[in-house]
């Protein structure tokens, strides 16, 4: 028997733009919602610091596709040149829409990496920090 391929990409809105980025996910870090911009290059380097300590053991970084739209931001696996998209394996990695993205920062020492912190939870008062690494540092750069 062989296996149902087709292709579907979640749009909310039929005439809407979507921007595209291939990128790798560093890691994650939960934070608290008060976590302020000077504080924020000490989360990213803590992420690198567990994604490097955890890359001896197995590979911690994915490669993810972040796409950018009016109405959303939404982060899934990259499936790869050879795998077919599979709705029951391909799920997104998070998603939420651009009023919950409360701060970017840039690492202008390594200008490949860059963050973004989501608000997550406004009751526990917790926000997410997500670590990113783009292949090509310009493109990094110029979309910040």
């Amino acid at each position: 028997m062989e296996p149902i391929t087709f292709t579907a990409r979640k749009h909310p809105l039929p005439n809407e733009v979507s921007v595209d980025f291939g990128l790798q996910l560093v890691g994650s870090l939960p934070v608290h919602s008060l976590t302020t911009m000077p504080m924020l290059p000490w989360v990213v380097a803590e992420v690198r610091r567990l994604s490097r300590q955890s890359s001896r053991k197995e590979p911690v970084t994915k490669q993810v596709r972040l796409c950018v739209s009016p109405s959303g931001l939404r982060c899934e696996p990259e499936p790869g040149r050879s795998q077919q998209w599979d709705p029951l394996i391909c799920s997104s990695i998070f998603e939420c829409k651009p009023q919950h993205v409360h701060k970017l920062i840039h690492n202008s020492h390594d200008p490949s990496y860059f963050a973004c912190l989501i608000k997550e939870d406004t009751v526990r008062r917790q926000s997410i920090c997500h670590v990113f690494k783009a292949d090509d540092q310009t493109k990094c750069s110029s979309s910040l």
